[in-house]
């Protein structure tokens, strides 16, 4: 539930919407359809379904190159709304880690791969034979509380930059991450069990 408390906080969104006799209450979640395909049909899609034992809808975009699933169903959205995951605009609601998962270091790490997952990244700086995790976002308080678990699982990461970003570059803290957080996004978990395995 933590990682998917994260990937929520990145990619996700809660709908509620009140009408007469029927409203619409579900969770989404929103990615390339492409690169984050076989993660979100393939870890996401049964992960929600293990957790809330529902169906979840699969949409393919006509007009863009974005993949959604969806579970529907007003239990689900009450769940993450009780715990103070509140459904519309993230931002405008400051969404954020919870302190059930704060105070708790495995749930903390689970959180913080959902997250990085979804709005991070692993990469190759140009021109340069080094590697760096980057993760962005443009809700700060969300931002603040990622870079502090970070910290907080004795991670080594930089300052924000421009109140948007923050990165790993050192090799030794990247395997940190790698060992305490991971991926479970291919397009991610890939590049980096390459850059370990490579001699």
């Amino acid at each position: 539930m933590a990682e998917l408390w994260g990937i929520l906080l990145g990619d996700g969104h809660i709908e509620k919407t009140k009408a007469y006799k029927l409203g619409v209450y579900h969770i989404t979640v929103v990615g390339h359809s492409i690169l984050d395909k076989s993660y979100l049909l393939n870890y996401v899609k049964p992960l929600i379904e293990k957790l809330f034992e529902v169906k979840v809808r699969v949409y393919l975009s006509k007009t863009a190159n974005a993949l959604s699933i969806i579970a529907d169903g007003r239990r689900i959205v009450d769940f993450f709304e009780k715990e103070g995951f509140k459904s519309g605009d993230k931002i405008r609601n400051q969404s954020t880690i919870p302190d059930w998962i704060k105070e708790n270091p495995k749930f903390l790490a689970a959180c913080l791969r959902g997250l990085h997952d979804t709005d991070g990244c692993f990469y190759k700086l140009t021109n340069q034979n080094s590697y760096q995790i980057g993760f962005t976002n443009h809700d700060n308080t969300l931002l603040r509380d990622a870079h502090a678990g970070l910290r907080f699982l004795g991670i080594g990461v930089s300052n924000i930059i421009h109140n948007r970003k923050y990165v790993i570059t050192k090799k030794s803290e990247i395997a940190k991450f790698y060992k305490l957080i991971g991926f479970h996004n291919s397009k991610h978990l890939d590049k980096i069990n390459a850059y370990f395995k490579a001699p």
